[in-house]
């Protein structure tokens, strides 16, 4: 599947915080504000025979006025995005209710809070958004738009993600605790009985390298 990193997207204007006039992220790009839009454009390849660019999602934050504030209003542009693909859109803040979704075969963007009092966030210091792909149960596979050198071995993250780039994986507590500052925690997004899916054999014809845990096919 296709996966995005937010950090090497500076040329693609996002401008968020637009009901703060003056604030730098009026200014900003797809690499200070976009983990959002690279969740969603990667849940739409994952989901759909279909793909969506960055700028398309930019248009479209901007257009709903799901850029009010830093980054992205999910609860806006996450209902906007399922629509025009034919995705079912829901929320909830338990984790076994996202695992549930990901063993049927959904994605789910999870809301990470990030640091605050004797709590170091694993995968953001402040608010960000990641998309989970997969889960066996135990372990949940994570997609990180904001996925960098030694960004799970600091004081505090060290030890609770196995990383093997571009996947990770984590334990269904971490992501509960990580998102526990936040509601919702999770946004869930699944096919519906009118969307097509890419096919297996389709992308195995192509020869497209296939994570060996998660069965998750890499389009670079």
């Amino acid at each position: 599947m296709k996966y995005l990193n937010q950090l090497e997207y500076p040329s693609i204007p996002y401008p968020t915080d637009i009901s703060h006039p003056g604030s730098p992220l009026n200014s900003g790009s797809v690499k200070e504000a976009g983990c959002g839009l690279c969740c969603l454009a990667m849940a739409v390849d994952r989901l759909t025979d279909q793909s969506v660019s960055l700028k398309k999602l930019v248009s479209l934050s901007v257009k709903h006025k799901a850029n009010l504030l830093p980054g992205t209003d999910m609860e806006i542009l996450g209902p906007v995005v399922a629509r025009q693909f034919h995705l079912e859109y829901s929320t909830t803040e338990s984790v076994r209710t996202a695992v549930r979704c990901l063993k049927r075969g959904g994605c789910v963007i999870a809301n990470v809070g990030g640091d605050r009092e004797g709590y170091t966030g694993v995968f953001a210091h402040e608010g960000h958004f990641i998309l989970l792909i997969a889960s066996d149960g135990d372990q949940i596979c994570v997609l990180d738009p904001a996925l960098r050198p030694g960004r799970y071995d600091e004081p505090g993250r060290r030890g609770k993600v196995l990383l093997d780039e571009p996947f990770a994986w984590c334990s269904p507590e971490l992501l509960t605790k990580e998102t526990d500052n936040r509601s919702p925690g999770f946004y869930l997004l699944q096919k519906s009985a009118s969307c097509g899916r890419k096919s297996s054999v389709e992308a195995l014809n192509r020869g497209l390298p296939q994570c060996d845990s998660c069965r998750a096919f890499f389009i670079s």
